[in-house]
């Protein structure tokens, strides 16, 4: 797969892409139905950005970690406690560009955003990736679900280890085809599934991730010498809380411009790498 980050336009090219209409492309489509992710670079204006930057200031002010602190920290806000975050997605070409996996009009949007911090010197040892929702679930929850991970980059990750999120591409089709197999109740405790080598997902200020809900992911390496900053919203197709169960097991329940890019049946996410 190409680095998203090698083909970024510079300086007043990337003035000048901000300012066009996006659409997602033939290839971007293909790349998020078979590896379970895309970096779309220059979604977000620097403007913006910096505006992201202060408002995560002073939450930082306001509620600082204890001194000394190594590792993750995470903040939750509804939507009306933080405008500014909440205009990375509102007022730009993002919402629209995640529609493109969905179909237009088919995302309801979020209520909530989360602010994702990493403070160095960090190394996360875990080795396997997760599913949101599904930890300390009880059989007959309604578990915590997602159509798929909006997520934008405040620092430079366009390096290793400098706070990247963690992805196991592919994975998205092998939990789903766990799940057809399983049951979605097997979604209580993480299922294990063969996993491929992991993925750190790189990109500059400005650049958006797109992450599929059943996509196994984890909290990355910050070795650098900032701290992490990316902001994420968890949006969910229309409908999506009545049909939870038939998302877990079909890839592409909520992603219907995906079916048939890829294998539907009897594929791991071994193939095609």
């Amino acid at each position: 797969m190409a680095d998203p980050t090698e083909a970024m336009p510079k300086s007043r090219d990337r003035q000048t892409a901000l300012s066009v209409k996006r659409v997602l492309t033939r290839e971007q489509l293909e790349e998020f139905a078979e590896r379970g992710y895309i970096v779309i670079p220059d979604v977000v204006p620097p403007d913006l950005i910096a505006a992201a930057n202060a408002a995560v200031d002073e939450q930082v002010r306001a509620r600082p970690p204890v001194e000394g602190h190594v590792g993750v920290v995470y903040r939750f806000q509804q939507l009306e406690e933080a405008p500014v975050l909440a205009a990375l997605l509102r007022d730009t070409s993002a919402f629209s560009l995640a529609e493109g996996l969905t179909g237009n009009g088919a995302l309801e949007f979020p209520e909530t955003v989360q602010t994702a911090l990493t403070y160095p010197p960090f190394k996360d040892a875990r080795e396997k990736p997760h599913i949101d929702g599904g930890k300390g679930r009880k059989p007959g929850d309604p578990p915590w679900t997602f159509t798929m991970l909006a997520g934008f980059f405040l620092t430079d990750q366009s390096s290793d280890d400098t706070g990247n999120l963690f992805v196991w591409p592919g994975t998205h089709r092998d939990h789903a085809k766990l799940f057809r197999e399983r049951g979605p109740e097997a979604f209580t405790t993480y299922p294990n599934v063969k996993l491929p080598e992991r993925d750190m997902v790189r990109g500059r200020p400005g650049d958006m991730l797109l992450k599929h809900y059943l996509l196994g992911h984890n909290g990355g390496n910050n070795t650098g010498d900032s701290v992490r900053r990316t902001v994420y919203f968890r949006l969910r197709r229309r409908g999506h809380e009545a049909t939870w169960g038939q998302a877990l097991q079909d890839p592409w329940h909520d992603f219907a411009p995906l079916r048939g890019l890829v294998p539907s049946s009897g594929e791991t996410g071994q193939q095609g790498r």
